[in-house]
């Protein structure tokens, strides 16, 4: 005997413990020592490790085992990086894969599937992605996909005592199971068939950064072998060549790309997750920035998706709930019967709930005329026709059968042979009650005799009686009309989306601050050409009664009209739509795994202010993304200048590799933590859309961190040759020039962290992560100074008050160009209008 309250939570606990978690083995987890390996394999890596080599040759012990300890350190600091990254990854592990809807302990409960166990009632509905092999105990109208494993497109009609598939979908139709086989056990786990949700990075902006690490590489390699040939032929000094070769190498690769793009897009899914919105594709985020328009569903994303019954309309009267507390009638209890014999016995969608809640309460004062009735077969509802039907069979003869049917007025009006006066009275109960911004369904009945073994065709075969109209309300989001308002002044456009009656949608869309002058129907839509569609998207901001198919017209008809576009959905026939969006968002509540599996994002709360702070996200990400780009370009040229240039006067290098790791250790950790904790600007939402084709490596940026980077590479490397001109010591002015570029590396990651402010508002946004970096480059520095060791291993010397004037100057000096440059660039953006 199958008890239907399911397993208990000690039942769950000991099968799992026995049989483990619902979910195939992981093949792609990177081991420490994989990663270890692929970090040493780092062209950066590579040169180091022949430095060491190096310095071991020409019998310099101690410089070669600094060398290591900081190849050490760097090291791990990469794999501290790369872990955080998979950690932020893994804890979304959870969040992405198939949910199962299950019931335990009396409770209907959705977890995720991996948490499925032997022995669990599984419930599903149309849409939903079967989460393991179990059998059906109850099901009606069950029809599945089974393509996934058998290869077959038919779909597949299922009935009690029939096995169903981990993996499959279900098409149409609800259903009980329970089940029988779970992870490897499964048919799908048995032929090793494994689905991963949270993709690897394949982005657009990723190929651009690999093919400019490859030009920088190429260049300086080229670059590098000159400064050999020189240091051999003029100084026949073939070793410090190679040493000086390998430092400009180092100093011109910017092996930081790879590690910004991994962190930021790895804690960015992270970040946004936190918004509530799962992030199933990564590159994604580099869209969310570009979006100008966002079409939302009404129900459950900009309403509460509570609905609460409001109204009842007979032919005699319109009875409204939310003010009235009287008895009902007879004619408008059996409207509100028939109402709920049109539902699911066991309802799951929030207006069946409030038809089961409204008749409980009003059941105790009219007599139960259908307690007894047994659901015989039912109709589902059908996209090309917004209704459904139930047929329950009498207990006094099972041949004898009611017909319940519950669908828009539009649809079920036309099914009852109403005359002109009742269809004009209807209408204009219709048009009273959905000014007040009720949601409006039809209810009617028929009678049915079954004389054969076969059911009617559809659910127009019979001749039905309208009852009336019953009204529903699904307040406002209090927070809709602020996130809107958002949009609007972010240059995002937001479009309603609704199957409801255009008076409810435009008062609803009025509620929130969506422009309601316009409005078009699904009926209209399909009486347009692509043309006609085109120039009306363009104007047109609420559509009603529209169909799951129409969507995806709707977004074509947008991306026409060259918008980059935001799609929600949350149905099997919704999937083409998010797919076709730029960005499509699929509902985590309500939504079925078709409709996840199809989309880029998954809202897990059904909150429109969850996907507005998304975009926000989206666009923070995006603009720290570009602020570390501009601080890499920057700060690798006046390294590879302290290099070069003074080869070129004939002067001893100023920077060996162990400077330049040095510098490194400095500038991971801040394009990687800094620039990504980086908290937005105040006017992050009041720019317009960013153009999608635009390049984060654009002329302006890519100028601008030029230009920054030459004015520092002319004070640190003309202060090193003034001082050597001036007859100081190569100690005396290594150790100067080299205070001077750490204090403006230092300052250029402040002047970075905003590509428009000026520095004291910087510093008056809080970014933890920079004062620790910069604590721990001033006191590494001071290290180098103060311990004999480390300071003849960087050919430094002790400095006096002048020395520390010369390098405070210069980093004054190093910020007023860093500043100016910013201002030259007038980078302040222009709020849309």
């Amino acid at each position: 005997m199958i008890k239907r309250t399911g397993l208990t939570s000690s039942e769950v606990k000991k099968q799992q413990k026995i049989h483990g978690f619902n979910e195939m083995p992981i093949g792609d987890r990177h081991t420490f020592l994989h990663s270890l390996f692929n970090v040493l394999t780092e062209p950066m890596f590579g040169l180091l490790l022949v430095a060491g080599a190096i310095y071991l040759i020409i019998g310099s012990l101690e410089d070669a085992l600094i060398l290591l300890g900081f190849i050490a350190i760097s090291i791990a600091i990469t794999l501290y990086q790369q872990r955080k990254s998979e950690k932020a990854i893994d804890a979304l592990k959870d969040l992405s894969s198939p949910r199962a809807l299950v019931i335990r302990d009396g409770i209907k409960q959705r977890i995720a599937g991996k948490e499925v166990a032997l022995g669990d009632l599984l419930v599903l509905e149309e849409g939903s992605r079967i989460p393991a092999d179990a059998v059906l105990i109850e099901c009606h109208d069950f029809l599945v996909d089974e393509s996934m494993l058998t290869g077959e497109s038919e779909p597949v009609d299922k009935s009690s005592n029939e096995l169903i598939y981990s993996g499959c979908l279900v098409i149409r139709g609800a259903g009980i199971a329970i089940v029988q086989a779970i992870g490897l056990k499964t048919e799908l786990g048995k032929i090793g068939t494994s689905l991963g949700e949270i993709e690897g990075l394949e982005s657009p902006l990723q190929q651009d950064i690999a093919i400019l690490i490859k030009r920088f590489a190429v260049y300086g390699l080229a670059l590098s072998f000159i400064v050999f040939l020189i240091y051999g032929i003029a100084y026949q000094d073939w070793l410090q060549g190679a040493l000086s070769g390998i430092s400009l190498t180092m100093a011109l690769l910017p092996e930081e790309f790879t590690v910004i793009l991994t962190v930021f897009m790895a804690l960015g899914v992270w970040r946004i997750s936190r918004q509530q919105v799962l992030t199933r594709h990564a590159p994604v985020i580099e869209t969310l920035g570009s979006i100008n328009t966002l079409c939302v569903d009404k129900t459950g994303t900009l309403t509460v998706n509570k609905m609460s019954l409001q109204g009842l309309a007979t032919q005699s009267e319109i009875l409204n709930l939310a003010n009235n507390s009287k008895n009902l009638s007879s004619d408008q209890f059996e409207l509100l019967t028939y109402a709920v014999l049109a539902s699911e016995t066991e309802p799951f969608d929030p207006m069946e709930k409030a038809f089961h809640e409204g008749l409980s309460l009003h059941r105790k004062n009219h007599a139960d005329n259908f307690q007894n009735f047994h659901l015989a077969h039912e109709y589902p509802l059908d996209p090309e026709f917004p209704a459904m039907a139930h047929l329950w069979s009498s207990p006094e003869n099972s041949e004898d059968h009611l017909v319940a049917i519950k669908g828009s007025p539009e649809a079920v009006m036309p099914l009852c042979r109403l005359n002109d006066s009742q269809t004009l009275d209807i209408e204009k109960q219709i048009a009273t009650m959905a000014s007040e911004g009720m949601r409006l369904l039809g209810v009617a009945k028929a009678s049915y005799r079954k004389e054969s073994a076969l059911w009617p065709d559809n659910i127009k075969s019979f001749h039905y009686e309208w009852l009336g109209l019953v009204g529903l309300k699904d307040p406002l989001r209090p927070e809709v009309p602020a996130a809107v308002k958002q949009c609007q002044d972010a240059g995002i456009r937001v479009i309603m989306i609704t199957g409801d009656h255009a008076v409810t949608a435009q008062a609803i869309a009025k509620q929130a601050g969506i422009n309601a002058e316009r409005h078009l129907s699904g009926k209209d839509i399909d009486g347009m050409n692509s043309d006609q569609l085109t120039k009306a998207v363009s104007v047109t901001s609420v559509f009603v009664r529209i169909k799951p198919e129409q969507k995806l017209k709707l977004v074509q008809a947008l991306q026409a009209n060259k918008e980059i576009v935001a799609m929600t959905g949350d149905g099997i026939n919704d999937a083409p739509a998010l797919k076709a969006a730029h960005v499509g968002i699929a509902m985590g509540q309500r939504g079925t795994d078709v409709a996840r599996e199809a989309s880029s994002l998954v809202l897990l709360n059904d909150d429109f202010s969850s996907i507005v702070n998304a975009i926000r996200q989206g666009r923070q990400i995006y603009d720290n993304l570009h602020k570390a780009i501009i601080y890499v370009i920057a700060v690798h040229i006046p390294i590879a200048g302290a290099v070069f240039i003074p080869l070129l006067f004939g002067a001893p290098p100023m920077l060996s590799p162990i400077h330049i790791l040095f510098l490194e250790m400095i500038i991971d950790p801040t394009c990687a933590i800094v620039f990504e904790m980086e908290p937005p600007e105040h006017n992050i939402m009041l720019r317009p859309p960013r153009d999608l084709n635009q390049k984060i490596f654009s002329a302006s940026n890519v100028s601008m961190a030029i230009i920054q980077g030459f004015g520092l590479m002319v004070i640190v490397t003309g202060l090193y040759l003034s001082l050597l001109h001036l007859e100081y010591s190569q100690n005396f002015a290594t150790t100067i020039s080299f205070g001077s570029l750490v204090l403006g590396n230092l300052l250029l990651i402040i002047v970075s962290r905003s590509r428009h402010e000026h520095i004291l508002n910087i510093l008056k946004r809080s970014n933890p992560s920079q004062k620790w970096i910069i604590g721990i480059a001033i006191f590494s520095f001071m290290a180098l100074l103060f311990i004999p060791f480390l300071r003849e291993r960087f050919d430094f010397s002790m400095i006096d008050t002048a020395g520390v004037l010369l390098i405070l100057i210069s980093g004054l000096m190093s910020l007023f160009w860093c500043e100016l440059t910013k201002f030259a660039f007038k980078v302040i953006p222009k709020k849309p209008d």
